[in-house]
């Protein structure tokens, strides 16, 4: 009898990136400060998309860049999400697909929104500015993610944010019963500091309720706790959750369980050149190995490695976007 393979599901909002060389004028004409990051409404997003054009596209957001980690790793991966009926949905699900990875995502049909997209806006001196629209990712409904919901799998990776939509909170609550039935542990990254502000009462109810894991960086696990710094942020998770990692940046992380604490010092790299997606390859990172029954104190280890080799490029995944943001426009 084979050993089956260990199995992470990822839920979050559904994005492509696209990747843009132009003129420092087109920042300022459409409302965007040079560097910044936007999140903007369905008419200033189509407007930009119009004029950019297609761009060199990468599937993202932030659970489906955990997942995608995935494809480096002895564990299988699956993203639900929801996409709509365009070339950018059509784009996300090839994307994941081509990496081996399963992505039943819902397709929003005749749909207004479009599937959300993160214009990065690269200007002749280098700069990158940001521009996010949500779009069909935003109306994801239970029915939908439920039946897309593998029956066996390890793992259910929660993105706070999904917190932010419409129907989210219901969508988070279904999914994570379904996982619990099915004999698997919920995970949570709260995302930023900001989403759990907006949804304080909710997730830590929820936290207290179903999260088995969580991950995420100082700043997020601190406005959730309502404790400053990590050490008291961690100690304030350890009361509800079993496995819990809290990132600080260069200074490394520190994970735990009912065994005790570890500090995961930070892997050496030797320039760092952006700091854009490390946290969700260090979330990739150690979940895969808990999903594979590591002790947690290699589960950090892994999860600094993976962190590592996002450091040295632009942009969360490597690939084509990543090398598009590096190079200043022509």
């Amino acid at each position: 009898m084979t050993e089956r393979t260990p199995h992470i599901v990822g839920l979050g909002n559904a994005l492509v990136d696209v990747v843009a060389a132009v003129e420092p004028e087109v920042v300022t004409r459409h409302g965007l400060t040079p560097g910044g990051m936007h999140l903007v409404d369905a008419d200033a997003a189509h407007a930009l998309f119009k004029e950019v054009g297609p761009g060199i596209r990468q599937s993202g957001g932030s659970v489906a860049n955990s997942i995608a980690h995935l494809a480096d790793t002895p564990v299988r991966g699956t993203y639900l999400g929801k996409v709509a009926n365009d070339d950018l949905g059509d784009a996300f699900c090839e994307e994941m697909s081509g990496m081996g990875l399963a992505a039943p995502v819902a397709v929003a049909q005749k749909s207004d929104h479009g599937t959300g997209r993160c214009v990065v806006l690269v200007t002749p001196d280098g700069e990158r500015t940001m521009s996010t629209y949500l779009g069909a990712a935003t109306t994801l409904m239970p029915p939908e993610a439920l039946v897309a919901l593998p029956e066996t799998f390890d793992i259910l990776f929660i993105e706070g944010y999904i917190w932010d939509a419409p129907h989210g909170a219901a969508v988070i609550e279904r999914l994570a019963e379904a996982a619990k039935a099915a004999g698997a542990k919920v995970a949570l990254t709260p995302s930023d500091p900001g989403c759990v502000e907006r949804n304080i009462d909710v997730m830590r109810n929820f936290v207290s309720r179903h999260v088995d894991i969580l991950v995420g960086n100082q700043a997020e696990v601190a406005a959730l706790a309502g404790r400053d710094g990590a050490d008291a942020a961690l100690g304030w998770a350890m009361t509800r959750v079993s496995i819990a990692a809290v990132t600080e940046h260069d200074k490394g992380s520190i994970v735990a369980d009912a065994d005790g604490r570890h500090h995961i010092p930070a892997v050496d790299v030797a320039q760092v050149v952006d700091s854009t997606g490390a946290g969700d390859a260090y979330a990739s990172g150690f979940l895969a190995a808990l999903a594979r029954g590591l002790p947690v104190q290699e589960a950090g280890q892994l999860g600094a490695q993976s962190a590592a080799r996002v450091l040295v490029h632009y942009g969360a995944r490597d690939g084509d976007a990543a090398k598009a943001i590096a190079l200043p426009a022509a």
